[in-house]
């Protein structure tokens, strides 16, 4: 079995281009835009970002499953052989069962009004995400407007 280590996460998500979307005392956050924006999927190392130590199983399982939407296989064929997981445009892998044409959840009307008054999105737009989907979105679309306010990109290590 294999050891499931930050550094295997961050691995997977620089491979398959996830996108940093904040960094608070050690909480890293990740986005990934999946057949924008029908999908947006959020992932995040809650402690420990700059160790080494790994995840405990059942955190490791559902991280993998959860939050990057891949088989236990897919994760670690794209962190060793960079093989890159096929995936939906519900953004989950091809790999994974389930319904894809599920009834999407009620969205939150407030996120919804955020997006439409803040960005122009119409609720059309964003159809299928859920409560966490659109705020890791949100997320996204006000850390590109604070760097364009501030005039251009501003990176943080």
């Amino acid at each position: 079995m294999d050891v499931f280590t930050y550094g295997d996460h961050r691995a997977f998500v620089a491979a398959e281009g996830w996108e940093k979307a904040g960094e608070r005392a050690g909480h890293v956050n990740y986005l990934l835009q999946v057949n924008p924006p029908a999908a947006v999927l959020y992932t995040g190392i809650s402690h420990g970002a700059d160790s080494t130590e790994y995840f405990a199983p059942d955190i490791r399982s559902m991280i993998v499953r959860q939050q990057l939407r891949v088989t236990e296989t897919e994760f670690w064929a794209c962190v060793n052989e960079g093989k890159l997981p096929e995936r939906r445009s519900d953004g989950y892998s091809v790999g994974l069962r389930g319904r894809q044409d599920a009834p999407p959840p009620p969205q939150n009307p407030g996120l919804l009004r955020e997006l439409e008054r803040e960005f122009g999105e119409s609720a059309a737009e964003v159809a299928g995400m859920s409560d966490t989907e659109l705020r890791a979105y949100l997320a996204v679309l006000w850390d590109r407007r604070a760097r364009d306010t501030a005039g251009g990109d501003t990176v943080t290590s």
